[in-house]
């Protein structure tokens, strides 16, 4: 064990029934993820959905519960730790405002994640230690530690929490290098499932969780998406996980697209197919969607490929 990770086993976690709570092995761990995917980048990381839905998804494996993750309480107390250089409060560094950090001792712990990030919405966290989650080999003793140190007494959480580490380093090597998502990889049922959750993540990401039809986005207060991860070109003809070749579509419209009544053209704008009749009242959600404007994410690395675009309009039923 190098001596930057040992502080990881050293955090200081509340118990329940005798056992140590998962909220801060839950967030460092999520932390973790999110650097081998490439989406936390430096010592400096943001509080954004991103991250607090992997707590949440590492929580519910740890508690049974999504509901009870509240990730504002790891997030604000984890600046009580100590990171690799031994001081109190260094591994977990909140980004408060001047004016806040002359009284944040008077205001005790925040009650919702809307209260905690009005106070912050970024943190640092050891540079020391950010530097070694950057190596993949420090970032599974890292995760590994984590886990042996707060769950001991539960092999079957281990291999599960083992389990979702191993699809989300893999996934995060392909979102690392989007570029392999194309091609004909006919490897294990391992490699994709990595490479599906590498597409999901990045078209979700790529439409900031907004539907690229209707416009909707919404996330539960539990972190779960309305919006799915469609594929343009489907990838049994495609071989293409790229999230060029996918939209983030409500379940509704993934349907819908699927099933070739609706589709977005090369035109950037939907176009809804001749057999879905506009005089029947039901069928008025996807007739008013007639010409109105594709939604595109804002970086232009990920605006749907044109090619796909045809494929999806050739293909609408006539």
């Amino acid at each position: 064990m190098t001596d930057a990770l040992a502080c990881l086993t050293r955090l200081r976690v509340g118990h329940s029934r005798g056992k140590p709570a998962p909220n801060k092995p839950c967030l460092m761990l999520a932390i973790i993820c999110e650097i081998q995917s490439g989406h936390i980048t430096s010592s400096r990381i943001a509080i954004d959905e991103r991250l607090i839905a992997q707590y949440h998804d590492l929580y519910e494996l740890a508690a049974d519960s999504r509901q009870e993750a509240r990730p504002w309480l790891p997030l604000w107390f984890l600046a009580s730790d100590k990171g690799p250089d031994g001081q109190a409060g260094s591994l977990w560094q909140p980004d408060l405002p001047p004016a806040l950090s002359e009284v944040v001792d008077q205001l005790g712990a925040p009650r919702s994640l809307a209260q905690l990030l009005k106070r912050y919405t970024t943190a640092r966290l050891h540079p020391t230690l950010h530097a070694r989650l950057e190596s993949e080999s420090s970032a599974r003793e890292a995760a590994a530690l984590i886990i042996a140190s707060y769950f001991p007494s539960r092999p079957d959480l281990q291999t599960r929490l083992h389990d979702y580490l191993e699809l989300a380093f893999a996934s995060g090597a392909y979102e690392r290098a989007p570029e392999r998502l194309k091609g004909d990889q006919q490897g294990p049922p391992e490699q994709q499932r990595a490479r599906s959750a590498a597409f999901r993540s990045l078209v979700l990401e790529a439409y900031d969780y907004r539907c690229a039809a209707s416009r909707l986005r919404f996330i539960t207060p539990d972190f779960r998406f309305l919006v799915e991860a469609a594929h343009l070109i489907p990838f049994s003809a495609s071989q293409d996980d790229r999230p060029v070749n996918g939209l983030a579509l409500t379940p509704n419209l993934h349907w819908a697209m699927d099933n070739h009544l609706i589709a977005p053209g090369p035109d950037q704008r939907w176009h809804v197919s001749a057999a879905v009749d506009p005089l029947v009242v039901d069928n008025r959600w996807l007739c008013e969607l007639d010409q109105q404007p594709l939604v595109l994410p804002r970086d232009p690395r990920w605006q749907p490929d044109p090619d796909a675009l045809a494929w999806r309009l050739d293909h609408l039923q006539r």
